[in-house]
């Protein structure tokens, strides 16, 4: 079973594992995807403010600027010469053509084109900008940002002149000559810009990476959960059937006597044979009641019926039962003198006589068990302290589950099917209690118990 669930809990972490590579690897991507995306709309717009620049700057045909804009062309074509005279000048020939200027009409689409064209024809040359002109370009270029919905803080740099651009930079050159400089666009906040625009994605894979976590540490506490379950249903088929023997047994042997070897016959061996056996019965048949009140407790069947009764009385009969012989050293505190509370005489006894129960058990018969009440703002407190061996604190998370026991091997010294803490804790929670246990490995126990005042 454990082998099973081990390799189930690794396939388990195989595939959440790969799931969580996966995201990250996928937001990483959608990271450098944006970035080169919004690389390319900055250098496009660095381009373009360039070019507006130039157009700015330069004197274009004043035909441009009308409703229908339209360029003056000089076109020549050659004459025949066939039909022609040729002039020849030495060793220079000459052949006529015919010259006419035609306008051409520029289509609204490609105006700002052409206008770029013929703009470039004009910075032909080599030389740098000064401040003024790259302030003007730095205009024209946070203009052009923000027709793309783009506010980044920004600086324009002027680099030495190259025969390429530099590799992973917002720059352009600034004209079209051989050794052309170049303008650099400098982003402070462009790493911020690129977490705002893919924080949704980024988010929904968190969302994603978490939840494939938290499902595979919630297997794992499942899991682990099954797995000391199974422990516990194994310990308590061992427990039942160690107790459920002796028991057997004895009333095996007592049924024996009496019908073998002539018991029946002599009355008062007879009576004391079936007052062993009345024992033993009511022994079984409480643990059986015991089990069936932890399931009509739970299932809501059985209620507690809370009245006026007088604490004290209740506390002292329960300590009567455990030192009728002598041996037991059971204290009883009551510091704010209470007298009557609210509460269900039965269910109040019951805990009382598990909890003593218990401590004398595991604490042995030096253990000494003091039993304390105290009032509060909203109700009283039942305490019940012991200086017995303790409990590991690995274990107290478990105490009250149901058919646990702490571990202890295969040896059974103390007898018990596991379930008097668990009838406990079923009891209180029939009151509106709250129960809570301190102890430590030498240290002794303590339970408190919080009742409510109505």
């Amino acid at each position: 079973m454990k082998k099973r669930l081990s390799f189930l809990l690794f396939i388990a972490a195989l595939t959440a594992g790969g799931i969580i590579l996966f995201q990250c690897y996928w937001v990483y991507n959608t990271y450098k995807a944006g970035e080169q995306n919004l690389n390319r709309l900055l250098l496009n717009a660095l381009q373009k403010s360039v070019e507006n620049y130039h157009v700015q700057q330069s004197d274009l045909p004043a035909t441009l600027k009308l409703p229908s804009p339209y360029l003056s062309v000089l076109e020549t074509s050659p004459v025949d010469t066939d039909k022609t005279l040729k002039v020849v000048f030495g060793d220079i020939k000459h052949t006529p053509s015919i010259a006419k200027i035609e306008q051409v009409p520029v289509n609204p689409e490609n105006l700002q084109r052409v206008k770029a064209m013929l703009a470039a024809t004009q910075f032909m040359s080599a030389t740098l900008m000064n401040n003024t002109q790259l302030n003007t370009l730095k205009a024209i270029f946070k203009n052009e940002l923000g027709r793309n919905n783009i506010e980044l803080p920004f600086n324009l740099v002027l680099l030495k002149p190259e025969q390429k651009l530099p590799h992973n930079k917002i720059a352009a050159y600034i004209n079209y000559a051989k050794n052309s400089p170049i303008v650099e666009a400098v982003f402070s906040n462009k790493g911020q810009m690129l977490l705002v625009q893919n924080i949704v994605p980024a988010v929904i894979s968190l969302i994603l990476i978490m939840l494939s976590a938290g499902s595979l540490c919630y297997m794992w506490i499942i899991i682990r959960r099954q797995m000391r379950l199974d422990d516990i249903k194994n310990d308590f088929i061992s427990n039942i059937t160690h107790e459920l023997r002796t028991p057997i047994s004895i009333l095996k042997s007592t049924n024996e006597a009496l019908s073998r070897y002539g018991g029946i016959g002599e009355p008062e061996k007879a009576e004391r044979y079936l007052k062993i056996n009345t024992v033993i019965l009511d022994k079984l048949d409480h643990n059986v009641d015991r089990i069936l009140d932890i399931t009509r407790y739970e299932s809501g069947d059985k209620l507690a019926r809370p009245i006026e009764v007088n604490i004290n009385e209740i506390i002292y009969a329960g300590i009567e039962k455990f030192t009728l012989d002598g041996k037991n050293n059971i204290e009883f505190l009551n510091p704010s003198a209470i007298k009557e509370v609210l509460t269900d005489s039965y269910m109040i006894d019951t805990i009382i006589s598990n909890l003593v129960d218990n401590a004398i058990k595991y604490g042995g018969e030096n253990v000494k068990v003091t039993i304390t009440i105290n009032s509060f703002e909203k109700g009283w407190e039942l305490t019940i302290t012991d200086d017995g061996p303790g409990i590991d604190q690995k274990y107290l998370p478990f105490i009250f589950d149901k058919f646990y026991r702490v571990p202890s091997g295969n040896l059974h010294e103390v007898k018990g099917y596991g379930l008097g803490l668990s009838y406990v804790k079923q009891l209180v929670a029939s009151l509106n209690g709250i129960i809570s246990v301190k102890s430590m490995p030498n240290s002794g126990t303590t339970f408190t118990i919080k009742f409510p005042e109505r």
